[in-house]
């Protein structure tokens, strides 16, 4: 059997430790390490860590370059690394190097099989009560404007988005309970069906809806006594913001004093900065969003 090597792919950023400290702790076996065209860029701490990392007998590293400050040159030499990789696992940390070289690590792991990871940056002094913030701004001019490509995400359809509101802020519902929802609101998979079984219900209930849902960590099934209870998890209620629903569905998802719903459009009204928390303070942005609950 063929052993895929774990490869990491990763810029220049004039840092160390989010380059350094992600290779060993993923075990990786090749590291791939975008540099600036131009060596001059390349500072003598960095150097170090080059030769350290191709000292290592257990780890394999290749160089590659682009213009980490041009999209396009960013971009072809990561989709490049990945494709040179592609019978492996390949991992892009975008935690380094210029913001368009992160964008570039992210565009090449969406049309890919490669997995994106971000480190995040640790106080020098873990142990202080607040973080230090600059005296004067870090960039002081501003240079050309670049217009970047969007990218559309896929997540959840739209009948698939209903379901979800629908089990939102609920302990759980029953797929005779979907069924019936999805007749009352003539969701297509059961409005354009010409099944009239209540079995041929059921198994279009799980090809269109249940299935995708799970196999994507929207939903959760669970037997409870003789009936299976599917309920919404803390990546569906993240769809539901990401994905956000037209009002109407939101009404017809179910009375929003009972169910809850979270905001799923922007205010229009920005926080102003005085009503905001201040640094260290007990915002509830502390919490990461994937562990909150419904209130």
């Amino acid at each position: 059997m063929e052993v895929t090597d774990r490869v990491q792919v990763v810029a220049h950023g004039w840092e160390i430790a989010r380059v350094v400290e992600p290779i060993y702790e993923l075990k990786a076996d090749t590291v791939v390490l975008i540099l600036p065209k131009d060596e001059e860029y390349v500072a003598d701490f960095e150097h170090e860590m080059i030769a350290d990392l191709q000292s290592t007998d257990r780890l394999h590293v290749e160089i590659r370059e682009a213009r980490l400050y041009d999209l396009d040159s960013a971009l072809q030499a990561f989709t490049q690394a990945v494709k040179d990789h592609e019978d492996d696992d390949v991992y892009i940390n975008v935690s380094s190097g210029t913001q368009i070289a992160g964008i570039a690590g992210m565009m090449a792991a969406q049309t890919s099989d490669a997995v994106p990871f971000f480190v995040q940056h640790t106080p020098a002094d873990p142990g202080a009560d607040e973080v230090p913030t600059p005296d004067e701004p870090v960039i002081e001019h501003a240079g050309p404007i670049a217009e970047l490509p969007v990218f559309e995400l896929d997540g959840p359809s739209t009948e698939q988005l209903r379901i979800l509101g629908f089990l939102y802020g609920m302990e759980g519902a029953t797929k005779k309970e979907l069924i019936a929802f999805a007749e009352d609101e003539q969701l297509p998979f059961i409005a354009d069906t010409e099944a009239e079984s209540t079995e041929g219900r059921y198994r279009l209930l799980e090809s269109h809806v249940i299935d995708p849902l799970t196999d994507g960590g929207y939903v959760a099934v669970e037997k409870v006594g003789r009936e299976k209870v599917v309920s919404i998890s803390d990546r569906g209620i993240d769809a539901l913001a990401a994905f956000p629903l037209d009002p109407e569905t939101v009404v017809a998802a179910g009375d929003e004093d009972d169910h809850h719903f979270p905001s799923l459009t922007p205010s229009d009204e920005p926080t102003p900065w005085s009503d905001r928390d201040p640094p260290g303070g007990s915002s509830d942005n502390s919490t990461p969003f994937s562990d909150r609950k419904p209130d």
